[in-house]
């Protein structure tokens, strides 16, 4: 029987899974934690994590600057805004 398909135009893609910490944690590796998610899946899991990391990092960063900064170059950059 003939299902009408030309093999010769089906698309292959290759599929690369990734193992993804379903709480985030790197060190807890139980097997109840991990899962087995193509890569687009793993960033749609990590999103929250991801952003969450991003406002971290730029909280931490301004914190230092707040702690290191010469006090008149904070207030000219604050006059500025």
């Amino acid at each position: 029987m003939k299902s009408g398909v030309n093999l010769s135009s089906v698309r292959t893609t290759y599929v690369v899974l990734a193992c993804a910490h379903l709480d985030h944690d790197p060190t807890n590796s139980l097997p109840t934690n991990l899962q087995a998610l193509c890569q687009r899946c793993h960033m749609i899991n990590d999103a929250v994590e991801h952003r969450w990391q991003r406002w971290w990092n730029v909280f931490r960063l301004r914190a230092i600057r707040d702690l290191y900064e010469d006090p008149r170059l904070a207030r000219d950059r604050l006059l500025r805004r």
